[in-house]
C-alpha cells in the first residue's frame, strides 16, 4: 500500500484543512471604508491617506512616507528622484521580481545583475563589489522573503563612492536590521501592498526616506510633475499619476494596526520551522543573514532548499508530493531574472521595435550573464506563503511531518516518476 498521498495514501493534513485566510479584515476596516465612501474625499486630499503616511513613517522611524499606487511605482519614484538615467548602472540581484530591474530600465539606466549568497538567498556583497564600475550610481538590495540583506557590508562597500542604496522592501514589512526598520537603512525604501504582501490593500505601495529633497522630488513625480508651493495647474517634469486612493489608505490603516502582532507570529513560526526542517534529511532552511537580537525577519516567504539529488526526484515531483500531503508549497522562481525574454532579447529602450538597436556602451549582453548561485536556488528552493505562517504551531509541525514523510518515502516517488516518464507526462 502506498504511503504518500500523491499515490493514494492518507495525507498529513486532511483534505479541506483550513489555513489562515488572507487578506484579513474586521469590522473596523468596514467602518473606515464607509467613512471614505460617505465622506467624498476618495482621492486627492484624503485624511485617511495623510494619516497612513504619518503612521507608517512613525512605525518605521522614517522622516517621510509617500503612499503610492503600487510597489513598482515606489521603486520607479526612487530612481527618478535620485536623477538616474542613461549611462548609469544600477546593481540588482538576479533573484527578485522583475520590477526591481525594470524600474531601472524605465529611466533608461542599465541594470547589472549580481549573484546571491546561496545560503541566505540575498544579494552577495562580494558580487556587488566586483561589479562596481565608474558608471555605478546605485544598488538595489532586496530583502528577499523578509530576510535582511547584509546592509552593514553593502553600506561599507559604497561609502565614499557616490553610490545610492535603494532598499527594495517589498517583502520586508515589520523587518528590522540591527534595530532599524527596513527602508530606513539606505537613502530610501520601497514597499509593496500587493495582494500577497504582509500588508495589503490589493495594490499599493510606499516610499520612505529621511532625505527631504528626495521626498519632495518623489512627491512631484507621483503627481504629474507638480511641485509643492507652486500653482496646482503647473507641471515641471514628465511624470504620471502614481497616487494611492483613499479606499486603499483606509484598508492599510487596519493592516498596519495588525502588522506588529502578525510579524511576531510569523517570526516565531519561521524560527520553529528553521529548527525542525533542518532535522529532515536533505532540507536546508534559508539562513539568517544577521543573528543580532534586534534583527527580525518578516517572513514574507518561508524558503528552504531541498537536496533533490539525495532523493533522486525532480523539484516538480517533490512539490506535488508536498501539496498532496496538504502543504501549500510552491517552487518559486524557475530561472534568474536576466534569463527572461525582456533581457535576453533586449525588449526595452527602443520603443518602436522589440529588441532593436545596438547595445549601449557598457550594457551587458544578458544572454552571457551567469549567476550560478541564483540558478542553483531556482533549481531546488521551495516557498511557503506568509499567510501560512499565521497558522497555529501544530500546523507548522504538520508541515515538517509532511516533508519528513515525503523524504522517507522517496522510493515511491522515484517509481512514480518512472511511470510518468513512460506515459510521456
Amino acid at each position: 500500500m502506498a504511503h504518500l498521498a500523491l499515490l493514494g495514501g492518507k495525507p498529513v493534513l486532511p483534505k479541506g484543512h483550513r489555513w489562515p485566510r488572507w487578506p484579513q479584515a474586521d469590522k473596523a476596516d468596514e467602518e473606515r471604508l464607509l467613512e471614505v465612501l460617505r465622506g467624498g474625499a476618495w482621492g486627492i486630499g484624503s485624511p485617511h491617506t495623510e494619516k497612513l503616511a504619518k503612521k507608517f513613517a512613525a512605525y518605521t522611524g522614517a522622516r517621510f512616507a509617500l503612499p503610492v499606487a503600487t510597489g513598482t511605482a515606489a521603486l520607479e519614484l526612487a530612481v527618478k528622484a535620485l536623477g538616474l538615467g542613461p549611462g548609469d548602472e544600477v546593481i540588482v540581484p538576479a533573484y527578485t521580481f522583475v520590477a526591481t530591474a525594470t524600474c531601472v530600465l524605465e529611466v533608461e539606466a542599465t541594470p547589472v545583475f549580481a549573484d546571491i549568497d546561496p545560503d541566505t538567498i540575498e544579494m552577495d556583497p562580494a558580487e556587488v563589489e566586483r561589479l562596481i564600475t565608474r558608471r555605478t550610481r546605485a544598488i538595489i538590495p532586496v530583502h528577499f522573503g523578509g530576510n535582511p540583506c547584509d546592509m552593514t557590508r553593502l553600506r561599507r562597500i559604497v561609502r565614499g563612492r557616490n553610490i545610492a542604496v535603494i532598499e527594495d522592501a517589498a517583502h520586508a514589512h515589520g523587518m528590522t536590521y540591527r534595530g532599524r526598520h527596513a527602508g530606513t537603512i539606505g537613502v530610501c525604501g520601497a514597499f509593496s501592498f500587493q495582494s500577497s504582501k504582509n500588508m495589503t490593500s490589493g495594490e499599493g505601495g510606499m516610499l520612505i526616506t529621511d532625505d527631504e529633497q528626495l521626498y519632495w522630488r518623489a512627491w512631484g513625480y507621483h503627481s504629474f510633475g507638480r511641485l509643492p508651493g507652486h500653482e496646482w495647474y503647473g507641471h515641471h517634469t514628465i511624470s504620471w499619476n502614481h497616487r494611492i486612493t483613499a479606499f486603499q489608505s483606509a484598508v492599510l490603516l487596519g493592516q498596519l494596526e495588525r502588522l506588529e502582532a502578525q510579524t511576531r507570529r510569523r517570526a516565531a513560526n519561521g524560527t520553529f520551522l528553521n529548527r525542525a526542517l533542518a532535522q529532515v534529511p536533505g532540507q536546508r532552511p534559508q539562513k539568517d543573514t544577521d543573528r543580532s537580537k534586534d534583527t527580525r525577519r518578516s517572513y514574507h516567504l518561508y524558503i528552504w532548499r531541498c537536496d533533490l539529488g539525495l532523493l533522486g526526484v525532480t523539484k516538480k515531483t517533490f512539490v506535488a508530493a508536498l501539496q498532496a500531503e496538504g502543504v501549500r508549497a510552491s517552487g518559486g522562481y524557475p530561472v534568474p531574472l536576466q534569463e527572461h525574454t525582456i533581457f535576453t532579447q533586449r525588449r526595452f529602450w527602443h520603443r518602436h521595435r522589440l529588441g532593436g538597436g545596438p547595445r549601449r556602451e557598457g550594457e551587458p549582453d544578458y544572454r552571457k550573464v551567469k549567476t550560478p548561485a541564483t540558478s542553483a536556488v531556482c533549481a531546488d528552493a521551495l516557498w511557503l506563503s506568509q499567510s501560512d505562517l499565521l497558522a497555529p504551531r501544530g500546523d507548522m509541525q504538520r508541515i515538517v511531518d509532511a516533508a519528513a514523510k515525503v523524504v522517507e518515502n522517496a522510493d515511491e516517488l522515484r517509481t512514480y516518476e518512472k511511470r510518468q516518464a513512460r506515459k510521456g507526462k
